[in-house]
């Protein structure tokens, strides 16, 4: 299980997060949802130990950040942050394969990366070169790469996956392509999802719980059916918003129509 405790976090004399506290369990997919300036992102980053002021604050198993090995770390955790930026002209097999934690033969790293790459169905871009690609395609390029760092490398620990807005350039049919494999490696892998995400019918339709954010608290955490209320998203938001049940049972958000 993951923890946070009292959390609290202050960037340049100014409060991001206050007394945040949260438990996750793998086998999970939790959005955080909120408007710009909430604190998701900072919050996203303290989880997987990005600030050095939350690392006691945070524990993965009952042991605090700062206490697990960098080597530990990078196999019980991964971490794709909003936006990732190469310089060099990496092919797309190098970027995959630097996700490999273990030394291994040639044939196993051949075979790592043609797993890596059939999760998020880019085999094709295997020897393009990254700068080359799509803002789209280096997206599922680098999913392909997180998940496998926490997928492949033969763990069986609970792991953790961080996503910050893990499917902002791509389409429909591939944000969707996303969040069902994501949905799939959580289940199957022991693994926890903890996504910062903006779209809230995606959060609705693929989390199993969400943690809803202002002003750097969380206001409401919960199943998803408890937090995505219209009550709670004006709130949130400061936009009124309809709600109805899509056939399958989950809420969606329809905003308010211009007046």
């Amino acid at each position: 299980m993951l923890q946070v405790s009292h959390l609290s976090i202050t960037l340049q004399d100014k409060k991001i997060l206050s007394d945040i506290n949260l438990s996750i369990e793998p086998g999970s997919v939790v959005s955080i949802l909120g408007p710009n300036g909430a604190g998701k992102s900072t919050l996203l980053k303290s989880m997987s130990g990005d600030f050095k002021q939350a690392l006691t604050n945070v524990t993965i198993a009952g042991c605090p950040l700062n206490e697990i090995g960098s080597k530990k770390l990078a196999k019980i955790r991964a971490v794709m942050p909003q936006s990732i930026q190469l310089d060099f002209p990496f092919l797309v097999s190098e970027i995959i394969e630097m996700s490999l934690l273990e030394s291994s033969s040639l044939q196993e790293r051949q075979q790592y990366i043609a797993q890596a790459l059939a999760l998020f169905d880019v085999e094709e871009l295997h020897d393009r070169n990254y700068l080359t690609l799509s803002g789209g395609e280096q997206q599922r390029v680098q999913l392909a790469r997180v998940v496998a760092q926490i997928v492949l490398n033969h763990s069986n620990q609970p792991r953790y996956l961080f996503l910050d807005e893990c499917t902002a350039s791509l389409d429909i049919a591939h944000q969707h392509q996303v969040f069902k494999v994501v949905s799939r490696v959580v289940k199957q892998h022991n693994v926890a999802a903890i996504m910062v995400l903006h779209d809230l019918n995606l959060a609705s339709q693929y989390s199993d719980n969400l943690l809803l954010m202002k002003d750097g608290v969380i206001v409401e955490q919960g199943k998803v059916l408890d937090v995505l209320t219209a009550d709670n998203i004006t709130k949130v938001y400061g936009y009124p918003v309809t709600m109805i049940s899509h056939p399958d049972g989950w809420p969606i958000v329809i905003p308010a129509p211009k007046s």
